[in-house]
């Protein structure tokens, strides 16, 4: 199985945007399966629109409010999909693999960037968890926090209270932090000319149920690119 998650960042005003046209190609060639698409700050296009452009079996929109969020969750004819919670921060899902029957949880987030909502989040993170404590649960997107001070490279120190936060939320709900290899940061201000800073915002989490049904996944962070 395929999974992508995109922080677009604005850039799903259109579906004809260069940053689109990329996200076809890449899903083209990736083949994958469920992509969530997290930030689109579009509130006007509909999921049949979504679904018959990037050329998949459905698709779900959460829409944005005004210039703020916006997600989509996209999957293709291989994997039965049933949404069973939303929020502007968040898509749950139940999901079967059709080939081999596997059922799995997928939590798909995108992280209050002003951390203002962070706890009511992974509350209903965890309840989500309980509810489906049997299964494997792959959780992943843009958290918009760091777990280590690692993590963050600028001039400004990381804030440690912050980051034991969001690791006492990761360890409450049972994940592990499945790791990645590429790029090591991935978002960065674009203050190139003065003060720039690069984080690890975007990762992928797994319960110990998916580390045993999937013990060989693999994380790949692609590239930070910019809408031309």
């Amino acid at each position: 199985m395929t999974h992508l998650a995109w922080n677009c960042r604005g850039a799903g005003g259109s579906l004809r945007s260069s940053t689109m046209v990329h996200l076809s190609r890449l899903l083209l060639s990736t083949k994958t399966q469920v992509c969530f698409i997290s930030e689109t700050r579009n509130s006007s296009i509909s999921s049949s629109s979504i679904k018959n452009h990037f050329n998949y079996n459905d698709a779900f929109v959460v829409p944005s409010i005004g210039q703020s969020g916006g997600l989509w969750l996209i999957w293709s004819d291989e994997v039965d999909v049933s949404i069973v919670g939303h929020h502007h921060h968040y898509i749950f899902a139940l999901c079967t693999n059709k080939a081999s029957h596997l059922q799995y949880g997928l939590v798909c987030v995108y992280g209050d960037p002003h951390h203002r909502q962070s706890s009511v989040i992974w509350n209903r993170v965890l309840h989500f968890v309980n509810l489906n404590a049997n299964l494997p649960i792959l959780c992943m997107g843009d958290f918009n926090d760091i777990m280590h001070a690692s993590e963050k490279l600028g001039p400004y120190a990381a804030d440690v209270a912050r980051i034991s936060e969001f690791c006492g939320f990761i360890k409450q709900c049972g994940f592990f932090d499945l790791g990645y290899s590429g790029p090591a940061y991935t978002w960065t201000n674009k203050r190139f000319s003065s003060v720039h800073t690069y984080q690890r915002i975007d990762r992928c989490l797994g319960n110990a149920e998916w580390c045993l049904a999937f013990p060989s996944t693999a994380i790949c962070h692609l590239p930070i690119m910019s809408e031309t």
